[in-house]
């Protein structure tokens, strides 16, 4: 059997990242946009792009990694046999780049089981949703999904919000954990509403409460609503 490479891509409603895997071992540590990580489970070998803003521009983006994964392939000779896109945007980078979908779901558990991760309940945050995952491992060793939920409409308790009152404190989103972890007390931030969250923030600080405090009342308001509105009596194992 030929030595496969297969690219997968993750475009959200903020960024987009990217994963190839590949049986070759002669490819070098990098690939263009993509740098190697490490070796799988299996011994293939898995690179990774950067974190990645679309910055509203999803197809251009995804063009982008795939293109400068393609020129670095070419030049060892090789070329991608599998292209696969996950997230809010792939069906439309799908049909203008070529490609196939997966859903996010489906994308998490298989990712789940190539790095061989023992995993049963899994809780995410993205830009514009946040899932709740409860997977049993199959006897192949893939993982399928016994229970999800996801959250409605509202922006509260999704990484977009804690994305725009980072930057409205003037922080990158990235150190927000940091920040959050020399508070040592936490604002008192409503969840269950971005409007009401802001206007809380705006409040807090008006009171004397420190950026860092404000950020770790917006990171508690975040975990509450997530468990509230995605969770919800959903179990959660170990």
């Amino acid at each position: 059997m030929a030595d496969m490479i297969s690219i997968g891509l993750d475009i959200g409603a903020v960024s987009a990242t990217a994963a190839l895997i590949t049986d070759r071992d002669d490819l070098g540590e990098s690939l263009g946009v993509m740098k190697f990580l490490r070796e799988l489970p299996n011994g293939q070998r898995l690179f990774v792009n950067a974190y990645t803003r679309t910055q509203g521009r999803p197809v251009a983006t995804a063009r982008e990694i795939l293109a400068s994964a393609g020129a670095a392939l070419s030049a060892c000779d090789a070329e991608l046999d599998t292209i696969m896109f996950t997230g809010s945007a792939s069906d439309t980078c799908a049909k203008a780049c070529g490609g196939s979908t997966i859903n996010a779901f489906r994308a998490t558990a298989a990712g789940l089981a190539t790095l061989d991760i023992p995993a049963a309940s899994v809780l995410e945050i993205g830009g514009e949703s946040s899932k709740y995952l409860l997977l049993e491992r199959n006897e192949d060793g893939g993982y399928g999904i016994v229970d999800y939920s996801t959250n409605g409409d509202c922006a509260a308790g999704t990484g977009s919000f804690i994305d725009q009152q980072a930057n409205r404190l003037q922080y990158d989103v990235e150190a927000i954990g940091e920040i959050c972890a020399t508070a040592e007390r936490s604002a008192q931030i409503a969840g269950r509403c971005s409007v009401f969250a802001k206007s809380d923030m705006i409040h807090a600080q008006q009171k004397g409460y420190t950026p860092a405090e404000v950020l770790r009342g917006l990171c508690d308001a975040v975990a509450r609503n997530f468990k509230s509105a995605v969770v919800r009596s959903h179990a959660i194992t170990e």
